[in-house]
């Protein structure tokens, strides 16, 4: 695992585990993008259901500002947020 591999799964995972108990399961670089998958923790409601998962993509663009700034801006930060509505269990602020 590279340096920036190894930074945008940490910056991703930190942010959907505390604020949605999820976590990422893979984490794959194409050509174009990245490509994330994302399933809920074992403290996740929708943890019982084997086939709760979400997948998305980040430019790599998107990824090299993640990387760099070892966080998620808030316009990802709300991407994630609508896209993990279906299998998400949102921590309260």
């Amino acid at each position: 695992m590279d340096s920036q591999h190894a930074a945008l799964f940490t910056a991703i995972d930190e942010y959907v585990r505390a604020r949605h108990r999820c976590f990422v399961a893979e984490l794959d670089r194409s050509p174009t993008d990245w490509v994330i998958c994302i399933r809920p923790t074992e403290e996740n409601a929708r943890a019982l259901d084997v086939y709760a998962c979400k997948y998305f993509t980040l430019s790599l663009k998107e990824a090299e500002q993640v990387c760099n700034a070892n966080t998620l801006e808030s316009m990802l930060m709300e991407r994630v947020d609508r896209e993990l509505r279906s299998i998400g269990d949102s921590v309260p602020d």
